[in-house]
C-alpha cells in the first residue's frame, strides 16, 4: 500500500521540493545543529536541543504540528537519532548505560484529542527505540489547558502560563529525558521537571529536536 501511495504521491523535499523523500541530503548538510549544553543545577544535568530552529527543521514540525502531516515522523525520527548516534555518541553511551528513560511533554487532553494526536511521544517513541533507549508516557501529565507557547512573546508571561501545568505520578524513574520538539526559553521542560516528585533525587536531561 505505501509503494500505491508513493507513486500517486510521491514524496517531496519539504525544503526544495525534489522527490524522493521529505529530507533530501542536500537541505540536511545545510541544517546547522546544536551542542549540548551542561547545567549541573541541582539534578538537572544538561540540556540537547538537536537543531537549530530553522530551514527544513523548522518546516518540518510546522507541517507536523499544524498541518497534520504525519507521514515525516519516521524520517524526522531517523535524522535525529543518526545525529544523536554519530555526533554525540558518548552521551548516547552514558544515557545508556545509565539507563535513562525518554519521558514526552504531555499534551492537554482537549488540545491532542484536537489534534489526534501527541507529536512529542510519537516521535520521543520512535527516537527511543532508535537509540535503544526505553520509554515512558505514563509519568508526567498536563493538568490544565495552557496558551500556545509560541505565541507569548514575554518570558514571564510565558512562566505564568505554565505554573503548576504538570503533574506527575509515581513511581518516577530515577534518569530521566525529558523530550519535546522545541524549545525557546525552556518554560515548558522547566515546568514539567518541576512537577516531578522528588526532583532532587531524579537525574534529568532535557532533549529537544530544535532550539
Amino acid at each position: 500500500m505505501s509503494l500505491i501511495l508513493d507513486l500517486i504521491f510521491p514524496k517531496k523535499c519539504l525544503n526544495c521540493g525534489s522527490n524522493g523523500q521529505y529530507f533530501c541530503s542536500k537541505c540536511l548538510s545545510t541544517q546547522r545543529y546544536n551542542q549540548p549544553k551542561y547545567i549541573n543545577q541541582n539534578s538537572k544535568e544538561g540540556s540537547l536541543s538537536l537543531f537549530h530552529y530553522e530551514n527544513i527543521i523548522k518546516k518540518a514540525i510546522f507541517e507536523l504540528k499544524y498541518h497534520f502531516v504525519t507521514d515525516i515522523i519516521d524520517e524526522l525520527a531517523d535524522i535525529s537519532a543518526t545525529r544523536i548516534k554519530f555526533t554525540f555518541p558518548h552521551l548516547l553511551k552514558y544515557w545508556q548505560d545509565n539507563h535513562f528513560i525518554i519521558v514526552p511533554i504531555p499534551l492537554y487532553i482537549t488540545r491532542e484529542n484536537w489534534r489526534g494526536f501527541n507529536q512529542s511521544i510519537i516521535l520521543g517513541q520512535k527516537i527511543a527505540q532508535n537509540l535503544n533507549l526505553d520509554f515512558c508516557d505514563h509519568t508526567l501529565f498536563r493538568r490544565r489547558h495552557t496558551y500556545t507557547q509560541a505565541k507569548i512573546k514575554d518570558i514571564n508571561l510565558r512562566h505564568q502560563n505554565l505554573y503548576q501545568a504538570f503533574y506527575s505520578i509515581t513511581p518516577i524513574p530515577k534518569n530521566i529525558i525529558l523530550f519535546d520538539d522545541v524549545a525557546s526559553s525552556f518554560s515548558t521542560l522547566n515546568s514539567a521537571y518541576q512537577s516531578l516528585n522528588c526532583a532532587d533525587s531524579v537525574r534529568c536531561w532535557y532533549l529537544t529536536l530544535a532550539g
